[in-house]
């Protein structure tokens, strides 16, 4: 145990263990994106109210009707895209927060498409789609190499004039940053129902935008390891690789809401088109 603490983690490697699927972090992580009051596993309701107001605008379902949220989660934005007269389709990894998804959409009689999946690995299909919606900063857990992957998918499943839309966050994110790492008792909370001794680091991979927040669960007769990544960006590197994958058109703005990017945002979402 040790030995795999100090070992060196290589970048974007997996852990043994996921909080998706984690018996006790799956639910959590459910109930923290169906909390709206805040900003946790998914944004405030005002925000939410604002970014569709924004988005509905910018990409009308009677011009774009036909609508992918990709890590649609319990399906938020997927239920109001539909309400909006959108076409909508979401694929999330999580089963949890899929099958909630669905028995929300059948309660309401939403005719809305879920698919539990990995949407990196799921073929998304040819000139399907009107608008690509990837929401709430996803894109910075994947490699560079996954990350062009993904660009050339969703190139490849946009009809003609589509329009790819996503947040990023950007370095000012991380401006504080400080490399750290903890350990404390843990019982009954978010990260564990049984008693475990919780050992944590944060650090930044030298030469890159990449941090990696990772974690062990020391229980007596078993251990739990998590690796949440997260890399910031800058606009202009991650436009080019859109234009290299295809895209045409793009504009930067600094949040879901459109508001104008500057140095000092948090946050940045393109919206490309193909």
């Amino acid at each position: 145990m040790i030995n795999k603490i100090k070992r060196n983690v290589p970048i974007f490697s997996q852990g043994q263990d996921s909080i998706w699927l984690d018996d006790h972090l799956a639910p959590q992580m459910l109930a923290a994106h169906l909390d709206t009051e805040f900003d946790g596993a998914t944004r405030n309701a005002e925000y939410i109210k604002r970014s569709m107001e924004w988005l509905t605008k910018k990409c009308p379902a009677q011009d774009f009707p036909q609508l992918l949220d990709l890590g649609c989660g319990p399906g938020i934005y997927a239920e109001k895209f539909f309400e909006a007269g959108y076409h909508v389709k979401g694929i999330d990894f999580s089963e949890l927060s899929i099958a909630y998804a669905q028995e929300s959409a059948d309660g309401k009689k939403y005719d809305i498409d879920y698919q539990c999946g990995n949407y990196l690995a799921e073929d998304l299909g040819s000139e399907q789609y009107d608008v690509i919606v990837l929401i709430y900063c996803d894109l910075g857990v994947f490699s560079s190499e996954d990350r062009k992957r993904l660009f050339k998918k969703v190139n490849r499943a946009l009809k003609k004039g589509g329009r790819f839309i996503f947040d990023v966050f950007t370095l000012e994110k991380y401006k504080s940053f400080e490399a750290a790492k903890t350990w404390q008792l843990e019982e009954n909370n978010f990260w564990t129902k049984e008693a475990c001794l919780h050992l944590s680091a944060q650090k930044r991979y030298p030469g890159t935008n990449t941090y990696l927040d990772q974690h062990y669960l020391l229980y007596p007769e078993a251990v739990k390891e998590f690796f949440i990544w997260e890399t910031v960006f800058a606009a202009d590197e991650l436009l080019a690789e859109l234009s290299a994958c295809g895209f045409a058109g793009s504009e930067v703005f600094g949040d879901l809401h459109g508001i104008l990017y500057t140095a000092e945002s948090e946050t940045l979402c393109l919206v490309v088109e193909k």
